[in-house]
């Protein structure tokens, strides 16, 4: 009976090992061929027939799950590709595909390791690096995504796409030189690559390197003359180098793609204070408070009547600045002096008491004068 069982065992395995029939193999042929003329929907019928008549034919299994994964049903591919592995364990590429899928999936866990095997099975997956990268960097696993970033461009062709990438993630683990470096060499990959130069353009910026910040917004610009935000760093950094025209027509132009912009409002607004142009201080300021009535900008508004002796209008900014902060000296400070000029000296007498109640120092000189003593 032993002998029997031995024989019998012997006897099933090149059965289940065995080649597929040529006509299975046709069939098979057959669906790669559909699938090649882009006919996907009759490649999967066909493979499904190859399965329906030989089970255990593994590339069947797996080329039916390209075909799924390219119709962008993940998780039927996963399934299909599932299967051909637990008849032929050592398809790295299966592996991979694998992981592509599950990462669509979000299953980053699962990708991360089947992306693994894929590399344990096949090291010549150098793609494999790149994909288990972005996931470390999605789990926001820096480091790890770091050593993947670096292993995909020392194994395989340079990108610019990846060295951006890994710029993103030494800025994560406040590696600023070496994000530079990356940048600049993603930049050498492909000079007009918006990420990477948008990402260039902040460090110049923040580095207070403005000429080099200029520079690169101009050639963001160049590419897309509505980049928002090559906009905003060319007009900060000429407003960094006192090139208050230059900045202003710039804020001018962010304001055109995006009217509610508050950074280029409030520095429209600052600008025309800063160069004691009052009329258009108001009219910048009163475009600013429309999308964002703040203290300040109620306040610089009234700063701006002031300069131009229109005494009522100021006088109801620093009222509505006194509505939003009722400890703001000198804000009554200088209501006070409106109401002097408005011939309403009590109610002067009252925000200049109530000014220096609030601490401001200089209120106190004008008190005795103001109130008769």
């Amino acid at each position: 009976m032993k002998h029997l069982i031995t024989l019998t065992l012997i006897f099933l395995t090149p059965l289940l090992l065995s080649a597929q029939s040529p006509e299975t193999v046709k069939l098979y042929n057959k669906a790669v061929e559909l699938a090649k003329a882009g006919d996907r929907e009759g490649a999967i019928a066909t493979y499904s027939e190859v399965i329906s008549a030989d089970p255990l034919y593994s590339k069947a299994w797996y080329s039916r799950g390209l075909a799924k994964m390219k119709d962008k049903d993940y998780p039927a591919a996963v399934k299909d590709i599932g299967k051909s592995l637990k008849l032929d364990p050592d398809n790295g590429k299966a592996q991979y595909y694998a992981g592509y899928c599950l990462m669509k999936m979000k299953k980053n866990e699962e990708a991360i390791k089947s992306f693994s095997r894929a590399l344990q099975t096949d090291p010549t997956l150098t793609k494999v690096y790149y994909y288990r990268a972005n996931i470390q960097m999605q789990d926001e696993n820096y480091d790890k995504a770091i050593t993947d970033f670096q292993d995909a461009l020392t194994k395989d062709e340079r990108s610019a796409k990846a060295l951006y990438k890994l710029g993103v993630c030494y800025l994560k683990t406040d590696e600023t030189e070496l994000a530079q470096q990356s940048f600049g060499l993603a930049l050498k990959e492909d000079e007009a690559y918006v990420p990477a130069l948008t990402e260039s353009l902040k460090l110049a910026y923040k580095a207070e390197e403005y000429e080099a910040a200029l520079d690169q917004a101009g050639k963001l610009l160049s590419e897309n003359p509505e980049n928002k935000k090559a906009l905003y760093y060319m007009g900060m950094s000429l407003l960094k180098q006192d090139d208050f025209d230059g900045a202003y027509t710039t804020f001018g132009t962010l304001l055109t793609l995006d009217p509610e912009n508050k950074s280029a409002l409030a520095n429209r607004a600052f600008i025309s204070l800063k160069t004691k142009d009052y009329t258009s201080s108001i009219t910048d300021h009163t475009a600013l408070l429309e999308h964002h009535p703040e203290k300040r900008h109620f306040y610089n508004r009234a700063l701006s009547h002031m300069q131009l002796e229109q005494w009522d209008a100021a006088l109801t900014d620093l009222t509505e600045v006194i509505k939003l902060d009722g400890s703001y000296g000198e804000a009554f400070y200088n209501r006070s002096n409106v109401q002097l000029k408005l011939g309403q000296d009590e109610k002067a007498c009252m925000d200049m008491r109530e000014a220096a109640k609030q601490g401001y120092d200089k209120a106190l000189d004008y008190i005795a004068g103001i109130c008769n003593g």
